[in-house]
């Protein structure tokens, strides 16, 4: 605890002068360049990882500092129909749970941060990259790589304006949650497919009414983001293996309503999953993979509030190995509520999420009753200091809480995780 408060003491002296100082941001005629850095230390601590109970799964627990997200934009103009942007991830990679041998002849468990790199280290990688062209005034076509709006929580790369906490919402999250990451859900032949966030492709958008906005896009991007080796988490441009090839509609409405702004989502996807090149022991037959989903965040001058649900069904065109249906399905929700005390904001969400659909009877790999693994459960308690309009500064309490497992006959503990963030966000986009 007290290398925690020294660790949050250095941070805050840290980031007040600087955001009190700092305007990174050149204009040189149209264009403009600004930054955005996202730094995090987290911690949980060891649970039974020397000498665990027959019933119990031991934990290294984690003591980190990871930079998720350090990533320059750049914008501009050409003439009066053309605009373009280039968000460029300059910190980027995925994450795997990894298992070491305990002293008792078992295992211990840890998800968080392993990061997996390419050859030559961290992956670098546009978030965006786009031409717009204006072709009337409430319409305009889009191409190249660009994040499309599935949950408002996808959107853009402000956390502290989004979703006000250190972790993004379960449902919105890339990397693996504790169930997805200890038992390995991920890999069986029901992943969890994330939703599809930022794609390369083609697309409308349109402005019919005030304050509406409709969005068309044709796109390809990777099915599953872990696979294949050394390419982990690559989604980048030039990449066309292991792909799917889909589209999305959604209509997001944004207005000022009563004394507070308003945003409405609704969301559908559907896409041509290739699974030829992935990387597993296995293989997999192709499939389809289709979702939507809704929700909507509301900002008033003193308090704020936002729920989403969606859910995504994975259709293999056969039966996939060790299984005996083609369908499963995920689903979640969040609900999130906060308040405004001057630069002081106190945030609170509650997340639940269902990894598979599947049962019993659908299931012949391995003696595990899936029903048992596949609910997760995440509390946050978290608050804000405002430093100013450009930097954040947070402290974040995490209860992750999976559903007790059952396997070979047996029912054992589940394992809770308790997770202490200390965020803090420089957003100068």
């Amino acid at each position: 605890m007290k290398k925690l408060l020294g660790i949050l003491f250095a941070v805050l002296i840290f980031a007040a002068p600087l955001a009190m100082n700092a305007e990174i941001e050149a204009t040189a005629g149209s264009m403009k360049v600004g930054v955005h850095m996202d730094f995090t230390y987290r911690w949980s601590p060891e649970i039974n990882s020397k000498n665990p109970d027959s019933d119990e799964h031991g934990w290294l627990g984690y003591d980190t500092f990871s930079a998720g997200d350090l990533m320059i934009q750049i914008t501009g103009k050409v003439g009066d129909r053309i605009t373009y942007k280039i968000l460029e991830g300059l910190v980027y990679g995925d994450f795997e749970f990894e298992s070491v041998p305990s002293e008792d002849g078992g295992h211990v468990n840890n998800i968080w941060p392993q990061p997996k790199y390419n050859d030559d280290g961290p992956l670098v990688a546009p978030l965006e990259a786009y031409v717009d062209f204006q072709i009337v005034d409430k319409l305009k076509t889009r191409v190249g790589k660009t994040v499309i709006p599935t949950l408002i929580a996808n959107t853009g790369v402000h956390k502290a304006d989004v979703i006000h906490t250190a972790n993004p919402p379960l449902i919105a999250n890339r990397i693996m949650g504790v169930n997805e990451g200890i038992y390995d859900m991920n890999v069986l032949p029901f992943p969890r497919i994330p939703l599809p966030l930022d794609v390369t492709g083609m697309g409308v958008i349109g402005n019919p009414i005030e304050g509406l906005e409709l969005e068309f896009y044709v796109y390809d991007e990777w099915a599953v983001p872990n696979y294949p080796e050394p390419w982990v988490g690559a989604q980048d441009l030039g990449y066309d293996f292991n792909r799917t090839k889909g589209w999305d509609l959604a209509a997001t409405y944004n207005r000022d309503v009563f004394s507070g702004n308003l945003t409405l989502r609704g969301f559908y996807f559907s896409e041509y999953i290739d699974f030829t090149n992935f990387s597993l022991p296995f293989s997999l037959p192709n499939g389809r993979n289709s979702g939507w989903g809704m929700g909507f965040a509301y900002d008033a001058p003193r308090w704020f509030l936002g729920a989403e649900y969606t859910q995504d069904l994975l259709h293999y065109v056969e039966n996939p190995m060790g299984a005996e249906k083609k369908d499963n399905t995920w689903k979640g929700y969040y609900v999130q509520v906060g308040g405004k005390f001057g630069a002081i904001q106190p945030v609170a969400r509650f997340d639940w999420i269902d990894y598979s659909s599947l049962r019993n009877d659908d299931w012949n790999m391995l003696p595990v009753e899936p029903q048992s693994v596949d609910n997760e459960i995440w509390y946050t308690l978290g608050v804000n200091w405002l430093v100013n309009d450009n930097t954040t500064v947070g402290l974040n309490y995490v209860m992750k809480r999976p559903e007790t497992i059952k396997m070979f006959g047996e029912t054992l503990n589940g394992l809770d995780v308790n997770e202490l963030v200390v965020m803090f966000e420089l957003d100068l986009l």
